[in-house]
């Protein structure tokens, strides 16, 4: 139920003061009404005061047989104040949460993007849930999602590896430590090769070797990919992030002379210096690198190959791409040059970049030798999350699963609660407050509402015939508005491709909810009042379960 329409639909008795729809806001102070509409705007075509017209729309309108209780001008402004029980009995008695129907439209979404090569950091936590929450928000609104793990498993950082493992590695060590063997030789091959200019043409040669499936090389290379991607997916898994495609930069590689030809075809191929560029200057860019003097690939031509491909597989719609803001440039680069090439997809490129995400200095220890390790920052938040449980004051029947669940609400809260274009700091000892904005203080608050409706099973309210009267509180009718903005938040939070939008919501119903019981009891002697204030807590407890899935926040019975 839209609100506003009950504000619009009144409107539409004045005929002298043009579309006023745009004009109505939110109130910000309930007392005062539960919209407004400011008339300054109106002060040049009217040529009237502010005050005298808000006077005159206010003595205009007849609110006689609507759900407008009560019109009143106030200092240039005109509030409107909705009949609360008539609202909420139609609210309670209609709203219906569902998905919307499939739209037949797919979007795919490049996210995660681990680069197998080095362990997953902090960066990955943000990437992974921003992208795993606009899945979600695609999916509620009728499209079909691809989710993509684009895994970085080519280039120098692989001849690195490899040029390690023959300098210094052996089958066992590999075999017992796994990564962190891995990394270890890819470490103190840098080290090594800063000393050492000859080192970075082993790595480069090595590559190529890699790209040209030595009968040497390749099975170490193959071997060093396995090792990686099972690191990899466990900690996705832990994280409850899955993927459709784990298809990486290698499997594009051949296909770059594919790419190079196509474009030659379309006249946008030129040489510089040996290599091989679609100049962009006439766009104000420089030009997109396809290929190497040495002749091997690079990120541009293998994006545009998978980006073919993946029109080829899956004839998306959307296709979007979800790293930081740093790598803006390239994106455009190869957005530009697929549009160039004439591509039909090429108008539904789109690069979603976000903000920094870090923690504070000194803050995760690593046994790594390096800050925010996306195993490390896991593994101290599961500990932390088991210690607050630990010391809850009563009995939790399963506590590692309400752990596990407030650890992963956690970093999906954090890695969400900022606007995604802004910089943030995740602050992890604050995290696990019970108060304040944190997850789960979120969590604990839904928690509340289960413990409410277990209480009131042994009620017999079949008979009962709800009394609205009850929700005229303005905590209470609050949780109605909100419970109506829910499809207009997700359509923002879609639009906008920010999650953090439906975080901020989830709060502010969370902090309003708390509000309530405070004021309100909810289970008392008057069974028909009981009865409308339990309608009200279900339906919180329903918007709040598809807004926490949104934001990839799990709900649970206790904490």
């Amino acid at each position: 139920m839209n609100l506003k329409q009950e504000v619009y639909n009144v409107l539409k008795q004045l005929k002298d003061y043009g579309e006023l729809d745009n004009l109505v806001i939110d109130s910000i102070d309930a007392s005062k009404g539960d919209f407004c509409l400011p008339c300054f705007s109106l002060a040049k075509i009217m040529r009237k005061s502010p005050m005298m017209i808000a006077d005159d729309i206010a003595n205009s309108l007849n609110i006689n047989g609507t759900t407008i209780e009560k019109i009143e001008s106030v200092a240039g402004y005109v509030n409107f104040f909705l009949n609360k029980a008539k609202i909420s009995e139609s609210v309670l008695n209609n709203f219906n949460i569902s998905r919307n129907q499939p739209n037949g439209k797919v979007v795919c979404i490049d996210y995660c993007s681990v680069n197998l090569a080095k362990y997953m950091h902090i960066g990955h936590l943000k990437n992974s849930f921003l992208g795993e929450s606009l899945a979600r928000l695609f999916e509620n609104f009728g499209y079909k999602v691809v989710r993509i793990n684009y895994i970085g498993d080519y280039g120098t950082p692989y001849g690195k590896i490899i040029a390690g493992i023959q300098m210094w590695g052996n089958d066992d060590d590999i075999n017992t430590r796994g990564i962190d063997a891995l990394q270890e030789y890819y470490v103190k091959f840098c080290a090594a090769e800063a000393e050492d200019e000859n080192l970075q043409q082993l790595a480069r040669d090595l590559s190529k070797k890699i790209e040209d499936k030595d009968s040497e090389i390749y099975p170490i290379y193959q071997k060093v990919i396995e090792i990686a991607r099972k690191e990899a997916e466990r900690l996705l898994d832990i994280l409850g992030l899955h993927f459709d495609s784990w298809k990486g930069e290698a499997s594009y590689a051949n296909d770059v002379n594919k790419v190079v030809d196509m474009l030659d075809q379309k006249g946008l191929i030129s040489i510089s210096q040996g290599a091989t560029i679609v100049d962009l200057s006439k766009f104000d860019m420089p030009p997109c690198l396809v290929k190497r003097s040495d002749g091997a690939s690079i990120y541009a031509s293998r994006d545009i190959a998978a980006a073919i491909d993946r029109y080829n597989d899956y004839k998306f719609d959307k296709m979007l791409y979800l790293t930081a803001v740093e790598q803006k440039l390239h994106f455009a680069q190869f957005f530009k040059v697929l549009e160039l090439a004439g591509m039909p997809f090429s108008s539904g490129l789109e690069h979603i970049s976000y903000g920094r995400f870090s923690l504070p200095n000194g803050k995760i220890s690593s046994r790594r030798g390096k800050q925010a390790v996306l195993v490390d920052l896991i593994d101290y938040v599961l500990d932390k999350a088991n210690d607050v449980i630990k010391n809850r004051t009563f009995n939790i029947e399963n506590p590692k699963d309400v752990a596990l669940k407030v650890a992963k609400g956690v970093l999906s809260f954090n890695a969400l609660n900022i606007e995604r274009n802004k910089d943030a700091i995740f602050d992890i000892e604050r995290a696990f407050s019970f108060e304040g904005e944190t997850a789960p203080y979120m969590q604990y608050t839904y928690t509340r509402v289960m413990s409410i409706l277990r209480k009131a099973q042994g009620l017999n309210l079949d008979n009962i015939i709800s009394d609205y009267s009850c929700l005229d509180q303005i905590q209470a009718f609050e949780l109605i508005k909100m419970c109506c903005n829910l499809n207009n938040t997700l359509k923002l939070a879609l639009d906008k491709r920010d999650p953090s939008i439906v975080l901020k919501y989830c709060m502010e119903m969370c902090k309003t909810l708390n509000k309530y019981y405070t004021v309100c009891k909810i289970l008392d002697d008057n069974l028909p009042q009981v009865k409308a204030k339990l309608q009200l807590i279900c339906l919180v407890k329903n918007v709040l379960s598809v807004a926490f899935n949104i934001i990839c926040l799990e709900t649970m019975e206790e904490m």
